[in-house]
């Protein structure tokens, strides 16, 4: 009987308030959902480009549509998950898409990586806060380019489509009166890229002087 009352003691401890496990806390937001890496994802892009040449005063355009889709995944050679992404140009007579380029891309747990025209460079890093700082050339042979986080979880909404959290990426090239850098790169969350411009002026360079570059989001899906 004595043992049965100590038996019926010791459950009665466990089972109160007072001895219950605290909950474990909640995991650590690192930011993945602002890079993801489904296959089959993809977004369409209206994309401009100007260039100008100021020693024979001739300035040329080109506007396109541009889709980004990932089309397989596969290891890279350092042993990583990696995907493969084809861009696409849309043939403005047919209205098919056109293999443009074949990118590459990586996402660990601390940063982004994409071989973009068969340079890496560091897209993001995470998890995302302002004030971080990071070359994006760190991984090529390229000079040193600082990005760093201007905005992190802000909602953001362009041609029709509204997202609830993005984050801004900026140079923090200091410009002067003969070079001027400009980089904005905005990814929205479950999305990615959805807004992109870079511009690049040198007034001391021969020929082409200057290249603007803008990439708009015009819609998304897997």
């Amino acid at each position: 009987m004595k043992n049965t009352f100590i038996a019926l003691f010791l459950l009665l401890l466990i089972a109160s308030p007072g001895c219950k496990k605290e909950d474990a806390p909640p995991p650590i937001e690192l930011g993945h959902a602002y890079f993801p890496t489904d296959t089959g994802r993809w977004i369409d892009y209206d994309v401009d480009t100007v260039w100008r040449n100021d020693i024979t005063g001739v300035t040329d355009s080109l506007r396109y549509h541009l889709r980004e889709k990932i089309t397989e995944d596969f290891t890279d050679p350092e042993g990583r998950a990696a995907q493969r992404l084809i861009r696409y140009m849309e043939d403005s007579t047919t209205g098919n898409w056109v293999p443009k380029d074949v990118w590459w891309q990586v996402r660990t747990t601390t940063q982004v990586e994409r071989a973009e025209e068969n340079q890496r460079r560091i897209k993001l890093i995470f998890p995302p806060r302002t004030g971080q700082y990071w070359n994006t050339n760190a991984l090529n042979t390229e000079d040193a380019y600082e990005l760093t986080y201007e905005e992190v979880d802000v909602p953001w909404s362009i041609n029709g489509m509204s997202f609830d959290s993005t984050l801004l990426v900026k140079t923090t090239y200091p410009n002067n009166a003969v070079i001027t850098n400009t980089y904005y790169e905005r990814y929205a969350k479950h999305v990615g890229l959805v807004y992109r411009q870079v511009d690049s002026t040198d007034t001391q360079t021969t020929g082409v002087r200057g290249t603007w570059y803008k990439q708009v989001i015009t819609g998304y899906g897997q």
